[in-house]
C-alpha cells in the first residue's frame, strides 16, 4: 500500500528487498520511479499514477538503474516516457540479459505468475546527460559506483531526494562497478544535501530518511564503511584478507545473509587499489 507524503509524493516498499516505488506529482506530470516488483505492487502503482496524473498529464517512468528488481515493471507502463541515465546504453544490454535470466529463475523458483512478458532490453526515451537536468520541474543527477547507470532525482514539491540504491537503512554499500566511483557519489550526495536541504531522502531499499539528523547519519554510516574498506585495501595482501579484516566496518558487523556482497566489495576495492 502506498503511503502519501506532503507535496505530491507517494511511496510503496516492495515485499522483496523493500524496493521503493515512488509516484510523484510534478508540474503537469506524473512520474513513477522504479515501478514495483510483484504484479500486485505494479498494478497498485499503475492505478495510483492514473488517479494522480489524470487523462491530460505527461507520464514519465524514471529508472534509478538497471538492476532487475527496479525494471521488472517496465512492460506495464506502456505510453510512459522512460527516463534513465546516459550511461544506460553502455551497460544495459548485457545487464538486461542477466537480469532476465535472474528474474526467470526467481519467478520460477517461487511460482510467481505475471500477466505481462518479462522485459528484454529497456530502451529509454530520455537519457540524462549531466547533473541538474530538469524534466517536469524535477532535477536529475548521475550516481555511479553501485552500477554505472545510477540516476537520482530531486522533487521540489515534496522536498524528496531520491537516490537509488545509496544510503539505505537496511544494507551497507553494495559496490558493483567501482569503490572509487562510489566514494565520489557519496561526496556528490553530501553536496546535494547541503545545497538542496531535502526534507526526506528516499533510498530504493528500506525506509526513507526523514529530516536532517537521519540523512546525516545515513551519509556518515555509508561513508564510514567505504573509507574503512578503502583504507584497509591499501595494505591488504589480497581480497580475501581484506574482506576478513573489515567485517566490523558496518554497524555491529556484516550480517551473514548478505556477506557475499561484502566479499564482492572487497574484491573490487582491492583490485582498484592494486592494479
Amino acid at each position: 500500500m502506498f503511503q502519501s507524503f506532503e507535496g505530491g509524493l507517494w511511496l510503496q516498499p516492495s515485499l522483496l528487498w523493500q524496493t521503493q516505488c515512488a509516484v510523484i506529482e510534478a508540474d503537469g506530470a506524473v512520474c513513477v520511479v522504479d515501478p514495483g516488483f510483484f504484479p500486485h505492487e505494479i498494478h497498485e502503482a499503475q492505478g495510483l499514477a492514473a488517479r494522480v496524473g489524470g487523462p491530460g498529464a505527461r507520464r514519465l517512468l524514471v529508472l534509478s538503474h538497471s538492476d532487475f528488481d527496479h525494471i521488472v515493471g517496465v512492460p506495464y507502463f506502456e505510453g510512459f516516457e522512460t527516463v534513465a541515465s546516459a550511461r544506460w546504453d553502455r551497460s544495459n544490454a548485457r545487464r538486461a540479459r542477466r537480469a532476465r535470466r535472474a528474474l526467470q529463475l526467481f519467478d520460477g523458483g517461487h511460482y510467481i505468475a505475471r500477466d505481462r512478458p518479462l522485459m528484454t532490453t529497456v530502451r529509454p526515451d530520455r537519457l540524462i546527460q549531466a547533473d541538474g537536468e530538469e524534466i517536469a520541474g524535477c532535477r536529475f543527477f548521475l550516481l555511479a559506483g553501485h552500477t554505472r547507470d545510477g540516476l537520482g532525482c530531486f522533487h521540489p514539491g515534496s522536498g524528496a531526494l531520491i537516490v537509488g540504491d545509496y544510503l539505505s537503512d537496511c544494507e551497507f554499500p553494495f559496490i558493483y562497478v567501482s569503490a572509487l566511483a562510489y566514494r565520489e557519489t557519496l561526496d556528490k550526495l553530501r553536496r546535494l544535501v547541503a545545497q538542496l536541504s531535502p526534507r526526506l531522502l528516499v533510498s530504493q531499499h528500506g525506509a526513507p530518511a526523514m529530516g536532517d539528523r537521519e540523512i546525516a547519519r545515513r551519509l556518515l554510516e555509508s561513508s564510514g564503511y567505504l573509507e574503512r574498506l578503502l583504507d584497509a585495501a591499501a595494505g591488504a595482501t589480497d581480497a580475501r584478507a581484506l574482506a576478513q579484516a573489515t567485517l566490523g566496518a558496518w554497524r555491529q558487523g556484516v550480517p551473514d545473509p548478505i556477506m557475499h556482497y561484502h566479499r564482492r566489495n572487497a574484491r573490487i576495492a582491492w583490485r582498484e587499489l592494486h592494479r
